[in-house]
Order: C-alpha cells, then structure tokens, then sequence
C-alpha cells in the first residue's frame, strides 16, 4: 500500500489551483520529466501531494528565486540525493 502522500488524487485544474501554477506549465514539467503524475486508464494526469509539494517548491525557485528549470532540475536532483 501506498503512504497517503503518495496517492493520486488530484487532476491537473486542481493542483494547478493548489500549486499557482498554469496547467500548462505542469504539463511541460511532466514533458520534461522534473513531476510525472501518475495516469489513468484514460490518460489523466492524477498528481499526488508529494507531486503538489514539488510543485510548489518549483514555483519558489522559480518565482522567488529566480532559477531557471535547467537550474531547478539540478537543484531536485540534489535534493533526492539528500534524502
């Protein structure tokens, strides 16, 4: 079984509204394989709230620090090392 953060939950309207931003941004970061979702049987993109805490963390490098996604790849990379 899953941990519960790791559940799919949420479509792509969703986490964007949780996250802040574009749906079409979280498409491109799926397209640049940086935050996968899960998909259904028809294709949808499901995120988790590990997915959306990524997100978010994407979104502050980004906006409030002003990391390029060349940047932010190597910057999750890390943090997967660390943890």
């Amino acid at each position: 079984m899953k941990p519960e953060l790791d559940v799919p939950v949420y479509v792509i309207s969703v986490a964007a509204k949780l996250t802040g931003l574009p749906a079409w941004m979280l498409r491109l970061l799926d397209q640049e394989g940086i935050v996968v979702p899960t998909r259904t049987e028809k294709n949808r993109r499901l995120y988790s709230d590990n997915d959306v805490a990524r997100l978010r963390r994407i979104r502050h490098l980004t906006e409030e620090r002003g990391v390029n996604m060349a940047g932010v790849k190597v910057i999750l990379e890390l943090d997967s090392l660390q943890s």
